[in-house]
């Protein structure tokens, strides 16, 4: 280290200084990592905090970095300058991101764990790091809302121009709706029955927890009264008796109630003669008399 000038020997020690810094801030994430999210893991909240710790984690370091190469004393104005200048030179996309990351965290628009819909995108919040939130996407091509396998990537910035759909926050639940076509000579008191036994039945383990969470929400916002219990509405159509069944489910079961409603009504229907599901189906019962081509002609 003698035979090395001076003010390259202070140029060597300010980069080792700034690579300790940034092997300190990434073991700082390992660790809050391994203590966040592998222990609490059960909890989404805590993979939000984390995203939130780690963030500030780097940007801390850089500003020590920063304050490492231009001094700890006099310098800190040109520090500020400099970065001010950099972000000057930025892209708007850029700060923007940063301004949308800042947004999402202090308003809790949304966290990790919640179902949302940002534009065409709609799935569940992965990451939400300084420019970008990473969604695991659920429908396009598959029906209903199960994931496709794609990580959308989307820029926090996009969160100022479009609407911003949260499926979790405040209320994990869902109002969902089928409907079945019944022939007008169907029992229709019957089927009428027959759907709202169904929709009880697959939905009375988390009507207490719903209208539990939504009378907080009714102290919070202005709402409505509206009925948990599942709802049958009727209607009168040219072809047949439209029957529609609207129950509240948990976001995530969404598919997997229906699919169990429509399996369980098939099976009652199927054993009631009279009650017959509906289609636009045309059959034709016989064909008018042909005369004679000989006959025609004449």
């Amino acid at each position: 280290m003698t035979l090395v000038p001076q003010e390259y020997r202070a140029i060597l020690v300010k980069f080792i200084s700034s690579f300790l810094v940034l092997v300190i801030a990434a073991i700082s994430n390992k660790v809050s990592e391994k203590v966040l999210i592998k222990r609490y893991s059960s909890h989404p909240h805590m993979h939000t905090l984390y995203s939130v710790f780690r963030n500030m984690i780097w940007l801390l370091s850089i500003f020590i970095v920063l304050i490492i190469w231009l001094g700890e004393r006099g310098n800190f104005t040109v520090a500020m300058g400099i970065l001010g200048a950099g972000i000057a030179f930025a892209s708007q996309e850029t700060i923007g991101s940063f301004t949308g990351f800042l947004n999402i965290v202090t308003s809790n628009l949304f966290q990790i764990g919640d179902r949302i819909r940002i534009g065409n995108v709609t799935g569940d919040v992965m990451d939400i790091s300084l420019m970008r939130t990473s969604v695991m996407e659920i429908g396009e091509w598959v029906k209903a809302d199960q994931y496709t396998g794609r990580i959308v990537s989307i820029a926090n910035n996009f969160i100022f121009s479009n609407p911003v759909i949260n499926y979790t926050k405040n209320w994990p639940f869902l109002w969902d709706e089928i409907t079945i076509p019944i022939t007008y000579d169907s029992d229709w008191r019957l089927a009428e029955e027959i759907i709202l036994k169904e929709g009880e039945n697959n939905s009375k383990t988390i009507q207490a927890e719903a209208s539990k969470e939504l009378k907080k929400i009714d102290k919070k916002y202005l709402l409505k009264k509206t009925a948990i219990e599942p709802t049958l509405y009727v209607t009168l159509t040219d072809n047949w008796i439209e029957m529609t069944l609207r129950y509240v489910v948990n976001f995530s079961e969404r598919r997997e109630v229906k699919g169990k409603l429509y399996y369980e009504l098939l099976k009652t229907f199927e054993a009631e003669s009279t009650i017959t599901i509906a289609s636009s189906t045309i059959e034709i019962v016989g064909f008018p008399p042909l005369k004679n081509i000989g006959e025609m002609g004449k």
